[in-house]
């Protein structure tokens, strides 16, 4: 017989409660099973959240900074906008063999300090070329070298036990930064366009006559430039390392005793090999961890297995066919900003609405993840490119 109304709220409630329940149960044991990881996997988390507050605090104002500072117009603005997101991907794909050849631990110093510098220059830029220069040479580069570079990292500082959890609370992470830039960006907005007039035509005076003053945007952009300080001293701890891929494998514990500053074991280093690959270099943390020397290759040949992969070009096509879809997300910061000052005021909570997209995310892809277990990756890929879509 057919469930009555009161009969179907009891049953939907129940799985509910089983769904958080098994959530609950999951992530402690998620946890539980990173707590031996090396101290790398907890830097990428700080780098991944510190990037993250940079990146999505900048694209929330990014072509309201380039039309009020720069006297750019929407089509101008916007063409940077999408000019900066697409060089991203083309220096992606040519740096990507840089990234194989350096490792993991060079790759991010490089390219944290890299994106200091990119931030300084936008902060003091008063014309466009170096701003120019800044945002579709030097920033592009910077990202290309951070954020793939830190997913590469999670995977050689994790196994196969706790890989899929690791990645999904990187995941989260990144949800995290973009969450708490939206309410800071709300705020500085709010203070700087209240400050004391005598400040306020300070501002007007240097900004008619060329000089750099502090404003609403910039303000924002030092933030960004705070955070990434952060991320470079924390870049120069990263060891260049590959967890074993047996964790219960252990390394003798004398080897502990040899630890160099760069967490590389005297007697291990006497035995890599000179042509890259792996050596052990004792236990870290209660799991073991090896030094990870990264495989040399011409870019030709780097390039030529990558393509020869189907797994990738599988990727790839994936890739491409969700390409629309995921534009949608590229709206909240790359007009909607503009519309609600235009719409509402400049004091519009243009922050705490583009929260709501990561706030969401944090709290329903556990969920999701732990109530659809058992279905195909890609069926779910395909089913959510319609509510996207939506």
């Amino acid at each position: 017989p057919p469930l009555s109304g009161p009969t179907m709220i009891q049953t939907a409630l129940r799985k509910v409660r089983s769904t958080l329940g098994s959530f609950s149960a999951g992530t402690v044991a998620g946890l539980h099973s990173l707590s031996d990881s090396p101290p790398e996997l907890w830097k990428a988390y700080v780098l991944k959240f510190l990037d993250s507050y940079a990146y999505f605090s900048f694209s929330l104002i990014f072509t309201l900074f380039l039309s009020d500072d720069f006297g750019m117009s929407d089509i101008e603005a916007g063409t940077y906008y999408g000019a900066w997101g697409a060089l991203v991907t083309v220096f992606g794909l040519f740096t990507g063999t840089i990234i194989d050849n350096l490792g993991v631990a060079k790759c991010l110093r490089i390219g944290f300090v890299l994106s200091l510098l990119s931030r300084i220059g936008i902060l003091l830029a008063t014309s466009k070329p170096p701003l120019l220069f800044c945002i579709l040479f030097t920033l592009p580069l910077a990202n290309c070298l951070g954020i793939p570079v830190l997913t590469i990292g999670l995977r050689r500082y994790t196994n196969e036990s706790n890989r899929g959890f690791a990645f999904g609370l990187f995941y989260v992470v990144m949800n995290v930064g973009a969450l708490i830039a939206g309410p800071l960006v709300d705020r500085l907005t709010y203070f700087y366009n209240h400050r004391d007039d005598e400040d306020d035509a300070g501002e007007m005076q240097h900004q008619s006559t060329g000089g750099w003053a502090m404003t609403t945007n910039r303000a924002i952009v030092l933030s960004g430039v705070v955070a990434n300080v952060l991320a470079v001293f924390v870049a120069f701890t990263v060891r260049e390392i590959k967890v074993d891929a047996d964790e219960r494998e252990l390394v003798p514990s004398s080897a502990d005793e040899d630890y160099d500053d760069e967490g590389v074991g005297a007697s291990s280093r006497s035995n890599a090999t000179s042509g890259g690959g792996e050596s052990t270099t004792g236990r870290r943390s209660g799991g073991p961890v090896r030094k990870f020397e990264p495989l040399k290759g011409s870019t030709y040949r780097i390039l030529a297995d990558t393509l020869a992969q189907p797994s990738f070009r599988r990727f790839l096509v994936v890739c491409l066919l969700t390409l629309n879809v995921r534009m949608v997300f590229r709206h909240l910061d790359g007009t909607l900003p503009k519309y609600m000052v235009r719409e509402f005021g400049p004091d519009a909570p243009k922050g705490r609405v583009y929260s709501i997209n990561p706030a969401l995310i944090i709290v329903l892809v556990p969920i999701i993840t732990a109530s659809t277990s058992a279905v195909d990756p890609l069926v779910m890929i395909h089913n959510g490119t319609y509510v996207s879509a939506i």
